[in-house]
């Protein structure tokens, strides 16, 4: 079977032998090595050729029942990089590389720009941080909505159709100023209690309404007061119907990124 090499993440050359010595197993279960060059060395595994060659890894990232495990997989390996070695920076999924040779040369690009990446990383992790509310709630900050209802309640069906036009523009506009103050509220948190924060796009639709998602860089070592300023997050904006969701420490996907 030919091979291809599969890069999890970039860790100081010093730590390749704790990784070698590690056990670790990666995507299909492949065995886990480290490949030094300078300063640094590249984590990977080898993978069937004909199966992740480009036009195989195009359809199949398109199959989740595929791309579910090898996703998961690719993060449980950077996770336990990152514990053995303080620092890494993780690849995105779907790195491979055609030889040894190839993932030597890409070990010797943009030295400088690695080497501070990895300085500023040491001892750090990502937090994501995403705060939802339900689709199916309304806000009604200031009455209004009580008072049109009211209005057509009492109207003729013309002018009740007009005020129930003007109910969902109010609607859609109350709501937008709540999630807006509820994001703004819970970032202005957030970014205090954790060294970066970068806030994400998000996406539209669904059963929950995503008004904030940010992921946070912090001293793993501060875990505790991370996870705490997150929990107060959530405490704060739950009575006005947000909930918050939060994952890590992760290898710094956001921040360890060039």
């Amino acid at each position: 079977m030919s091979a291809f090499r599969y890069v999890y993440g970039i860790v100081p050359a010093a730590s390749a032998s704790a990784v070698d010595g590690a056990g670790l197993r990666g995507i299909d279960e492949g065995a886990v090595h480290a490949l030094a060059v300078g300063p640094f060395a590249a984590v990977y595994s080898e993978v069937d050729a004909d199966e992740y060659g480009e036009a195989g890894l195009n359809d199949r990232v398109r199959d989740l029942e595929w791309l579910t495990p090898r996703a998961a997989a690719h993060q449980e390996v950077n996770a336990k990089i990152l514990d053995l070695a303080g620092v890494v920076l993780p690849l995105s999924f779907g790195a491979l590389y055609r030889d040894d040779d190839r993932v030597r040369e890409m070990l010797r690009e943009d030295v400088p720009a690695r080497t501070e990446r990895l300085r500023t990383l040491e001892g750090r992790g990502e937090w994501v941080v995403t705060v939802v509310r339900d689709g199916g709630e309304e806000r009604d900050g200031n009455g209004e909505l009580r008072d049109i209802d009211r209005q057509i309640a009492e109207s003729a069906p013309g002018r009740g159709y007009l005020l129930t036009k003007r109910r969902a523009t109010v609607s859609r506009e109350a709501t937008a100023r709540a999630d807006a103050d509820a994001a703004e509220r819970a970032l202005a948190q957030l970014v205090r209690a954790s060294e970066r924060a970068y806030r994400e796009p998000v996406a539209q639709g669904g059963p929950d309404v995503v008004v904030l998602r940010v992921s946070l860089l912090a001293q793993r070592a501060k875990a505790t007061d991370i996870d705490a300023a997150i929990a107060k997050v959530g405490d704060d904006l739950a009575p006005l119907g947000y909930h918050v969701r939060s994952t890590g420490p992760w290898p710094a996907y956001r921040f360890g990124s060039l």
